[in-house]
């Protein structure tokens, strides 16, 4: 009786740790993330395509539309679990996302006073903030999907799947 519970405890340790997460789940899993990162997409041109300051108050919907999308996807991302015990790709999700909140939250808020000022009201200064602003907003964008992407591409190659452009 003991060499059977030994044997069926073995088999069953031996089946339960052959049962990891397969190449399929890898790519549902970026499948998630990708899925959240394109539903900020949209807001986020958006916002950029209205800082031409033609309509002053569709910028400041849009904006205040890119903030609420930009927070509620990190809250969705933050909500995601780890994939087989590791982090790098969620954790570089999230960095993203929390650069994107911040974005909105501080260089988008200060582009949009000073683009919503009178334009009588509007110095020299403001002029060359609002350069500096979006000069960072560009730059730390970039910074974020490349760090992103290559976490992406990591993660890809260790499950041995193909990322392919829409």
């Amino acid at each position: 009786m003991k060499k059977i519970i030994l044997c069926l405890s073995v088999a069953t340790t031996f089946i339960l740790t052959s049962c990891g997460p397969s190449q399929n789940d890898a790519i549902k899993y970026n499948d998630q993330i990708v899925s959240v990162q394109k539903s900020l997409l949209p807001i986020h041109e958006a916002f950029i395509d209205q800082i031409d300051g033609h309509n002053v108050d569709s910028l400041k919907i849009v904006h205040e539309q890119f903030t609420a999308k930009a927070k509620s996807t990190l809250e969705e991302c933050q909500k995601m679990k780890d994939f087989n015990g590791k982090r790098e790709y969620l954790e570089a999700a999230l960095d993203y996302f929390k650069a994107i909140q911040g974005l909105a939250d501080n260089e988008g808020k200060q582009i949009v006073q000073i683009m919503t000022k009178d334009s009588s009201q509007v110095t020299e200064k403001d002029v060359a903030d609002v350069t500096a602003f979006a000069a960072k907003f560009d730059s730390e964008y970039a910074r974020v999907l490349k760090q992103v992407q290559d976490a992406q591409m990591a993660f890809s190659k260790e499950w041995k799947f193909e990322i392919k452009a829409d």
